[in-house]
């Protein structure tokens, strides 16, 4: 597994148009691999001010492909080897994380089809994450918690001969987790959480492990 990253040039209006429409940023990231539709969680990062591409694949992309749509002419992307952080996964170490997510339910209708519909409220979005969680190897510390950016994408898609519009609603977790089941949970760091991965949703990355020492780490 690799996590890569490339910083995007957001004054080009190639790059303005795909940020309001992430299947156009899809797009790129299925052409940056030779094995096509192969699994892959990918979103968009905003840090001191540059924004980033970040992608995490069992293969290493073709990061300049990338560049050349929506980068810089000198952009160097860079990635790295995704196990090295896996095998510092333990239970009850502690991380902070970050998720950029697609908080839904699906509610029964008449036809038998469940209709898909958006959590707006702060509220119904932390009992989302909480469930999440409980159902992926971790909890969160609630009273850590920020939600951010929500916002709707509507954008529109081709599907063989004709387009059809999407509408996606997305919001950002940051907070701290414990790992309660380390299996389970580096399951969930590779798959992601919830629905909208095409389209830039459901990758978690966790950084700055308060100190935990893992039995593999013992001397």
């Amino acid at each position: 597994m690799y996590l890569s990253r490339i910083p995007l040039d957001t004054s080009r209006r190639k790059t303005q148009a795909a940020l309001l429409s992430p299947s156009k940023i899809h797009g790129a990231v299925e052409e940056a691999f030779s094995e096509k539709h192969s699994r892959k969680l990918w979103r968009i990062d905003t840090l001191r001010g540059e924004t980033y591409l970040l992608i995490l694949s069992a293969s290493k992309p073709d990061l300049q492909s990338i560049a050349v749509q929506f980068g810089y002419r000198d952009a160097v992307g860079e990635s790295k080897e995704y196990e090295r952080l896996l095998e510092r996964i333990c239970e009850d170490s502690v991380w902070q994380f970050r998720l950029v997510a697609n908080p839904t339910r699906s509610v029964s209708q008449e036809s038998g089809r469940g209709k898909i519909q958006a959590y707006l409220l702060r509220d119904d979005q932390m009992k989302w994450l909480v469930r999440q969680a409980e159902k992926r190897g971790f909890s969160v510390y609630t009273d850590t918690l920020r939600i951010l950016d929500p916002v709707w994408k509507s954008f529109q898609k081709r599907s063989d001969d004709h387009k059809y519009k999407v509408h996606i609603f997305q919001v950002t977790f940051e907070g701290y987790l414990k790992v309660e089941d380390a299996g389970l949970f580096k399951k969930t760091l590779i798959e992601g959480v919830g629905r909208g991965k095409a389209y830039g949703m459901g990758l978690l990355t966790v950084a700055g492990r308060r100190r935990q020492v893992c039995r593999s780490e013992r001397v």
